[in-house]
């Protein structure tokens, strides 16, 4: 059994998706005056919903009025569950302008069986190693709006990705009403998910237990 951590490291100087999410700060806290002995500890500031990899689903672009909020998922339903992995080449990949895209005949050739419906499903490129280049955000991998359609006709309740942008933000092909509509879920974005071997291996998500929220920062282990 090999077990991946496949969760982004959080730190200060970290990419951030821009205005209004904040960037992360980690700020040393003083010593509590209301203990006798040192106590060492550091505040997070600048820590919202998709710092580092997190999950978001339909309430992300419903509202919390149409969908419901990420701590009512089950945990029946994120941890140690089946998944199918898609692995690409990110050079084999065609482009648009700087983003590679994963059109449906690529996932056609990444499917190594078919995938029943219902299944929770990777998408792994090696995008991951890119975490801390400056460019991360601006030319990060999409999804065609061909292949989306694919995926969703095979309902999945997760989508794990490692990219931070399953569109594309330079041309936007509204895959969002299309995965949120259907009521799937994203865990985003990944690292390490290129080492997985095997097509079929076992997710754990493990996001933080903040009430009330369309999106919650996770731990991501992958049992390979």
């Amino acid at each position: 059994m090999k077990l991946i951590d496949a969760s982004g490291p959080i730190y200060e100087g970290m990419w951030s998706y821009g205005p209004p999410y904040p960037k992360f700060r980690l700020k040393e806290l003083k010593h509590p005056d209301w203990l006798e002995f040192s106590a060492y500890s550091q505040g997070f500031e600048g820590f919202s919903m998709v710092t580092g990899t997190y999950i978001d689903g339909p309430a992300h672009a419903l509202g919390l009025d149409q969908a419901p909020p990420i701590h009512e998922i089950g945990l029946d339903k994120l941890f140690g569950v089946d998944a199918y992995v898609l692995k690409f080449d990110l050079h084999k990949l065609k482009k648009e302008g700087n983003r590679p895209c994963i059109s449906l005949q690529d996932i056609k050739k990444a499917e190594k069986e078919n995938i029943p419906k219902g299944s929770n499903i990777i998408f792994a490129t090696g995008w991951g190693k890119h975490w801390d280049q400056p460019d991360y955000l601006t030319n990060c991998w999409f999804l065609k709006k061909d292949a989306a359609s694919y995926i969703v006709d095979k309902k999945p309740f997760l989508l794990a990705l490692d990219t931070p942008s399953i569109d594309n933000v330079d041309n936007e092909q509204g895959l969002w009403p299309l995965l949120f509509n259907n009521h799937i879920y994203l865990v985003a974005p990944l690292v390490n998910i290129e080492n997985i071997e095997n097509f079929k291996v076992k997710l754990y998500v493990c996001p933080l237990k903040i009430l009330h929220t369309t999106g919650l920062p996770c731990r991501v282990i992958i049992e390979d």
